[in-house]
């Protein structure tokens, strides 16, 4: 059976770091992809640029790569899906696959405050990435259902690419920041200008 990470987000832009880190997840847990999964239009999130553009983006950021691939899943929703309802869709349209849904440390505490916690904990299986002082090891013990369930969730530590930040992209494109190409593809970079995106 093939096993797949999913891998949610706004990536508003993707950048270098988001495609380096999925790659190390790939060979790092043996997956066969990563997919992608954008968020839709109706994610509540400052500065979200249209869900069209942010498609765009992932697919020339990751068309060099066979073991990536990109999602539309969350896409042209009529409302912002919750976690659940988002795994939902994607376990439902995957099917005979072993899932992993890759999430950030500090996703941790969004599972935590959602009323969906049982189910999110005890169904599913995740890759947590270890971020900054954010200990996935600690939230996990201090919480009874999580802990209940810790077989659920592999820690990745040591990773080489931590700065997966889409707010720092933007703020240096919004400052015409001229080295903003060490953090974007030069295709990802060229498709921005060309659609006159994240300026002032």
């Amino acid at each position: 059976m093939k096993n797949y990470g999913f891998f949610g987000g706004s990536f508003n832009p993707v950048t270098k770091a988001h495609v380096e880190l999925a790659i190390e997840i790939v060979k790092k847990f043996k997956l066969n992809k990563v997919i992608f999964v954008p968020v839709g239009d109706n994610y509540q999130k400052k500065n979200l640029i249209n869900e069209k553009h942010r498609y765009n983006m992932l697919k020339i950021a990751t068309n060099k790569y066979q073991e990536l691939e990109i999602s539309d899943i969350e896409l042209n929703q009529n409302k912002n899906l919750t976690t659940l309802e988002a795994f939902q869709k994607i376990e439902k349209h995957y099917e005979k696959i072993n899932k992993y849904y890759i999430i950030g440390a500090d996703n941790l505490y969004k599972m935590v405050a959602s009323e969906d916690l049982e189910t999110l904990a005890s169904t599913y299986t995740y890759i947590v990435i270890q971020r900054g002082v954010i200990d996935a090891k600690e939230i996990i013990k201090s919480n009874p259902i999580l802990k209940e369930n810790e077989k659920n969730f592999y820690i990745m530590e040591n990773i080489k690419h931590n700065d997966t930040s889409s707010t720092h992209v933007r703020n240096k494109i919004e400052n015409g920041n001229k080295d903003i190409d060490l953090n974007l593809q030069k295709e990802v970079l060229a498709y921005i200008e060309k659609n006159k995106l994240y300026q002032r």
